[in-house]
């Protein structure tokens, strides 16, 4: 039955076997009918005679996902909080207390409330399926473990691996799992449950690693423990800026806790659960997760269509190398094309050197990944395999319009086309190419390997299944799609935009670079607008200047210091120089700015970090209007509200804990910010032209859980 537990015995009444779901369901959350299902179906098996216990999901994919993070949102009490809280540990203290042999068979995603209730197991066994992890991600929805994980956790790998793995809400891989000493066997996904049945009925269990001396040493006793937390408190203070209020708890309840006995500790876990779970910040990560989720399925009906796809990609540049890498991890063969071996062999170079920083994958799978990816500076009839193209060159017109009527005449006639493209028009580049239904634009962001957000452009022609199939494909590489209209900059450039813009109008008034960058990250912003600049290239900020005024009138213009900075050789980060120097560890505003630029000695009238703040941030919730109401993102008011606060948040690095750019200006208010901007425009003109006011209700602001 769906939303509850099943229990059986084997024949001979040895083990008991709890099955956690029903066979159908692909995600199995704790339900509070659930988790009492759970409940009922222990206390038969601690009255029972059987010697062990297996726990494990109906499939070796799916083991348990943890709580309903819908209930998360719904509540608006410290108090309910707090005993939803205690609900799942009562339930976990019922299984750690029973004195058999208790076994977690963990196949698929084991995370929050799942990993918790492994945790009050004896004995954690997890297969080799690349779907399985395990750990603790609460922190990223503004929570703590609440189910008893800051109690167990550091108890079993030590305090400062549960530290690491909790205050960054980790999940593990099932070899890192075993690193971790979480759990005690990696095994097989075709013996998991075989095992788990013969260690239930007191076979040799697994030998879980020891965790390491002085971990042991530090965690046992109050000065290692304070040790520890001084520490991981500098750490947790630098990582959160003050932003995220749910580590620094949780930091104190897993130090604190090993202290206290196990009622005590867990009382103290469940109310420091009750008083994050109404935040603001925990409301806006959930919100935030609603949105992730809503995006994986926006190519759902395409999934099967894209599984081992042959991908061809034109350009081994650097983003070149980045997508060809994500294709050759989600197992797909690719074949990289570029005219230049030079480049190829750079190309290749990065994709080694990525392959390198991912610790879990052992040197056989690094291979088995390389060795996936083609490296071809002439053209070859193994291109003609391709049911996949990704066009990552620089940003020309001809010469991506050539690529394209090149390729199209060697691949199949349904392959799908798509364009890397930052800027250009995804209709322009796809004219006159044969079954152009096939043509989309798929914008990844830089760097490929950190950059989670995808821009799937439709084009003028573009088909609802092409859209489907690229939507799933970068869902497959671990990527989350947005699907927006062919308009300059499209969806997240034209956003951003105009704030970089106000940077530059601000610099010009005489701010100095650290008070303007300064206030975007006071707001939370991973890095201040000046920085970005930097990052992107001078020269690339400049051309998509051009592209942007070209399309929305002298509203798009700004300052040509980007142009007069790449005329002397400064083109950012790339060149050692821009408005900064990169040369040190820490980028430095460059000395010779001001008269480079020709800005003003005696700057007039300063505005403090707070009024600086709302002319950078108020332009994101300006342009974020417009696009709702040009329909950007989407006909739909609610999908587009969705696909912008997403947007916002993975690609443009809006702050997680203020919900996306919409959301925000729902919670600020849009009365205020829309009379502020039409302010701003009686003084400074029309780049600060006022969004048409209309509601933004809560509905379509939030995403509902299901």
């Amino acid at each position: 039955m769906s939303g509850s537990v099943t229990l059986n015995f084997s024949s001979d009444g040895a083990v008991a076997t709890i099955s956690l779901g029903a066979a159908d369901e692909r995600a199995i959350t704790l339900t509070p009918r659930r988790l009492s299902s759970f409940v009922e179906a222990l206390q038969r098996v601690r009255t029972s005679s059987a010697r062990g216990l297996v726990i494990r999901a109906p499939s070796a994919d799916s083991f348990c996902v943890g709580a309903d993070i819908s209930l998360i949102q719904s509540v608006a009490d410290p108090s309910q909080g707090a005993a939803l809280a205690a609900e799942g540990q009562r339930a976990y203290d019922l299984l750690e207390d029973l004195r058999i042999a208790t076994v977690a068979a963990i196949g698929g995603p084991c995370v929050g409330g799942g990993c918790e209730m492994a945790l009050a197991c004896r004995h954690r066994i997890i297969s080799d399926s690349p779907t399985s992890s395990i750990g603790l991600p609460e922190t990223k929805l503004g929570i703590l473990p609440g189910f008893g994980g800051t109690y167990r956790l550091p108890r079993l790998v030590g305090v400062p691996k549960a530290l690491d793995i909790i205050l960054a809400g980790k999940t593990l891989k099932p070899s890192q799992a075993l690193r971790a000493s979480l759990v005690d066997e990696v095994v097989a996904a075709s013996a998991l449950y075989a095992r788990a049945d013969e260690i239930a009925r007191g076979g040799r269990p697994g030998t879980r690693r020891r965790v390491p001396m002085l971990d042991r040493l530090l965690s046992s006793n109050p000065v290692g423990r304070s040790l520890i937390r001084r520490r991981a408190l500098r750490s947790v203070r630098k990582q959160t800026k003050g932003f995220y209020p749910a580590p620094l708890m949780a930091l104190e309840r897993v130090v604190d806790g090993m202290a206290r006995p196990r009622d005590e500790g867990l009382d103290r876990e469940a109310r420091a659960l009750g008083e994050l779970i109404v935040t603001p910040v925990s409301k806006a990560l959930v919100h935030i997760f609603f949105l992730t989720e809503a995006a994986k399925g926006l190519g759902k009906k395409a999934r099967k269509d894209v599984e081992g796809a042959s991908a061809l990609v034109v350009g081994a540049g650097t983003m070149g190398a980045g997508i060809a890498g994500a294709l050759a991890r989600a197992g797909h063969p690719v074949i990289v094309k570029d005219t230049s071996d030079e480049s190829l062999k750079r190309g290749k170079a990065h994709v080694s050197k990525e392959l390198g920083k991912l610790k879990y994958l052992s040197s056989f799978e690094r291979a088995a990944i390389g060795n996936r990816i083609d490296w071809l500076q002439f053209a070859s009839d193994t291109m003609a395999r391709s049911s996949l193209v990704i066009e990552a060159v620089f940003e020309d017109m001809p010469l991506k319009k050539r690529i394209f009527l090149d390729v199209a005449a060697r691949v199949p006639h349904d392959c799908i086309l798509a364009s890397n493209t930052s800027s250009l028009s995804v209709s322009e580049i796809g004219q006159g190419l044969p079954n152009p239904s096939r043509f989309v634009g798929m914008h990844f962001f830089n760097p490929v390997e950190k950059m989670p957000l995808v821009e799937i452009i439709r084009s003028d022609k573009t088909s609802e299944e092409s859209i489907a199939k690229v939507a799933a494909l970068a869902t497959e590489i671990g990527k989350f799609p947005i699907v927006v209209n062919d308009v300059p900059g499209f969806l997240i450039n034209r956003i951003l935009i105009p704030y970089l813009n106000e940077a530059v109008f601000l610099l010009a008034e005489g701010h100095s670079i650290e008070a303007i960058d300064g206030a975007a990250l006071a707001f939370g912003m991973p890095m201040g607008p000046i920085r970005l600049l930097d990052e992107v290239g001078l020269d690339v900020a400049a051309h998509v200047s051009k592209v942007m005024v070209a399309g929305y009138g002298s509203r798009m213009a700004v300052p040509n210091f980007a142009e007069k900075l790449v005329e002397i050789g400064r083109l950012g980060r790339k060149s050692g120089g821009g408005f900064f120097d990169h040369g040190g560890k820490v980028p430095v505003p460059w000395g010779g700015l001001r008269a480079a630029l020709g800005l003003p000695a005696q700057p007039g009238a300063l505005l403090n970090s707070g009024e600086i703040t709302e002319r950078l941030v108020f332009h994101l919730v300006n342009e974020a209007m417009k696009c709702l109401a040009e329909g950007v993102a989407g006909d739909d008011p609610q999908l587009a509200v969705k696909q912008i606060d997403l947007g916002t948040v993975m690609g443009i690095g809006f702050p997680p804990f203020r919900g996306g750019v919409l959301y925000f200006a729902r919670e600020r208010g849009l009365d205020y910010i829309h009379e502020r901007i039409t302010a701003l425009e009686r003084e400074f003109g029309d780049r600060y032209s006022p969004f048409q006011r209309a509601p933004l209700s809560p509905s379509s602001a939030i995403v509902e859980g299901a």
